[in-house]
């Protein structure tokens, strides 16, 4: 009788380790997809400009001062299909840029570019190696009247780990989302 207890107990964990883990999924997959329908809905004048993902390499560097406030829009460089930028609600929400949408009369954007910088490399027993990675953003204030970055930041993510079990390159995690909020609001002094 202990044993069937067991089995049940065993199988009513797992079973709701998946649905929650579906759950969570669900609620990930939602944020993407409801990012990437007000991504195809920015204003024209921001679509225009980042039409690709390389969009962001045409703009010259013109550092000048930062007095936006919360007059700008968060995005991120890339996105699905023919969109060169992916709205980020959850970044906009935190900073308060939210009523900015779809961002005809803002002054600038916001772009995060994620980029990895190559800290080391892995050698295993038979002395193959691969390489060990750092993830970042690059954070570019794109100053849409001057068509320039004003300013630019680089956040680094966790270094990669010591050891590599996996197969490929090994990387940390980029930054999280309250590193990445706390780094724009410091720079729009909010």
């Amino acid at each position: 009788m202990t044993n069937k207890k067991a089995i049940f107990l065993f199988i009513g964990m797992v079973l709701v380790a998946t649905i929650g883990i579906g759950i969570w999924a669900n609620r990930l997959l939602s944020n993407m997809e409801e990012d990437e329908a007000m991504t195809e809905q920015l204003s024209v004048r921001i679509l225009d400009g980042f039409s690709d993902h390389t969009a962001i390499q045409k703009y010259p560097v013109q550092l000048a001062a930062l007095d936006w406030g919360t007059n700008c829009l968060i995005l991120e460089n890339g996105g699905a299909g023919d969109l060169g930028v992916t709205y980020k609600s959850k970044w906009n929400e935190a900073l308060g840029t939210i009523g900015n949408y779809p961002g005809d009369r803002i002054k600038g954007v916001v772009l995060l570019v994620m980029d990895m910088k190559e800290k080391g490399e892995y050698i295993n027993k038979i002395g193959q190696n691969t390489k060990a990675y750092q993830r970042n953003y690059v954070i570019n204030y794109v100053d849409l009247d001057k068509k320039a970055i004003i300013a630019r930041d680089t956040l680094y993510g966790e270094e990669p780990p010591l050891v590599n079990r996996s197969a490929g390159s090994g990387a940390g995690d980029f930054p999280s989302d309250s590193e990445v909020v706390n780094s724009i609001k410091e720079r729009l002094k909010l």
